[in-house]
């Protein structure tokens, strides 16, 4: 039998993570284990696996696509003065925005990091894959079999990044904020193609397009059912990694 390459083990633990979201995020499951509000019906349980599984762990596919996008992105991530540098270069920015851009900045930042995090969270599992000598297609079995690999540590890692990236799209005005920002950041970059190379502006181009499905996740709730409605996604996910541990036991 031939190994698999290590694109064939990617995409198979790709694939393999996406289907355990998927299983996650079944309407009828979490209701009868989970308090919830009216307001998080099957409709919006669809929207939440659908961020999850669109805009955080896209299929394949779309990977390769994003994957110079998202290079550029980084360059952001690692060096933000860049990023102020050409906002401080727009009047109407500094007009509309002023003191706030600093913070504004810096949260949008940190919703890309959380978005690259993600992923940094597959590549580990691919480790674990690679180790284990199984060969892709992966089953769910594996894929929890390669979390259990995992320190604690990882772990605790992963559940705060979705913790911190939830909490940012949990408020309203400051996601709102963010967006509005970085559509006239992209739009002066459009202007100025000698300065901005397309690679970079279809960078930040898809971190606005993952902040403005994040923002849809929240959008008409009453604002007691938005903090319910995060802290049970929150409890989902610690639960479902708990269970899988206290299954070694």
């Amino acid at each position: 039998m031939t190994n698999a390459s290590d694109k064939e083990i990617l995409n198979g633990v790709i694939l393999g993570f996406r289907k355990l979201i998927n299983d996650r995020y079944q309407f009828d499951a979490i209701k009868n284990k989970y308090d919830i509000p009216d307001t998080l019906d099957q409709e919006r349980m669809v929207l939440y696996r659908d961020f999850f599984l669109e805009q955080v762990y896209p299929h394949p596919e779309r990977r390769e696509m994003l994957d110079e996008a998202f290079k550029s992105l980084d360059n952001y991530l690692t060096h933000p003065d860049k990023m102020l540098r050409i906002v401080f270069d727009s009047a109407a920015i500094l007009f509309r925005h002023g003191s706030s851009i600093p913070k504004l900045m810096s949260a949008g930042l940190q919703a890309f990091k959380s978005f690259r995090i993600a992923t940094g969270f597959e590549a580990k599992l691919v480790r674990k894959a690679k180790n284990s000598g199984k060969q892709p297609p992966y089953s769910t079995e594996d894929i929890n079999s390669f979390i259990r690999m995992l320190r604690k540590k990882e772990i605790d890692e992963f559940v705060v990044n979705t913790t911190d990236l939830l909490e940012i799209l949990y408020d309203r005005k400051l996601v709102r904020q963010i967006i509005q920002i970085m559509s006239e950041l992209i739009a002066k970059m459009k202007k100025s193609p000698r300065s901005y190379s397309q690679t970079e502006i279809d960078g930040l181009t898809i971190g606005l397009e993952m902040l403005q499905q994040g923002n849809h996740l929240f959008e008409s709730l009453p604002p007691k059912d938005q903090r319910r409605i995060l802290d049970i996604i929150v409890a989902i996910e610690v639960d479902v990694l708990e269970e899988l541990f206290a299954e070694e036991k």
